[in-house]
């Protein structure tokens, strides 16, 4: 069976775009892992920040409702941490999918180029026997 040039390139156009479209997926979702990790950072540093000032914020207690809300302030700020532990560990999940289907649409993309090589191969071996018979022919007709 021969292989159509036309469609082989076809298809290899057809792979390269759905690679660019897995490359771009792939990014974003990097980008969000990325966002999602700079969050986990923040959410942190505001924990920090909030029992650095804690001390000056305990000095001022006039009751233990006070001392209450400063327990409760902190219990805030690390259930906002592990919030955005868990948004970076989805992010980070989503990113390693992402990069699954980009190598896979890079595979796709490799053996569509291969088939284009065999494709162009073929034809330049059919082209070049061709030649050869024509020059061959051209030859045992002068010989007469």
């Amino acid at each position: 069976m021969t292989i159509r040039p036309r469609a082989v390139r076809a298809l290899r156009d057809l792979r390269e775009r759905l690679r660019d479209a897995a490359a771009a997926s792939h990014a974003t979702a990097v980008g969000h892992a990325d966002a999602a990790g700079v969050a986990v950072s923040e959410s942190h540093d505001q924990l920090e920040a909030f029992l650095d000032d804690a001390s000056q914020a305990l000095g001022e207690v006039t009751s233990v409702y006070d001392i209450d809300r400063i327990s409760d302030h902190a219990g805030d700020y690390r259930v906002a941490i592990v919030d955005a532990t868990a948004r970076h560990k989805q992010a980070i999940a989503i990113t390693e999918v992402t990069a699954g289907h980009l190598r896979e649409r890079a595979r796709q993309l490799r053996t569509a180029e291969k088939l284009v090589e065999l494709a162009n191969d073929h034809r330049a071996r059919r082209d070049a026997r061709a030649e050869q018979l024509g020059n061959d022919d051209m030859a045992s007709g002068r010989k007469r």
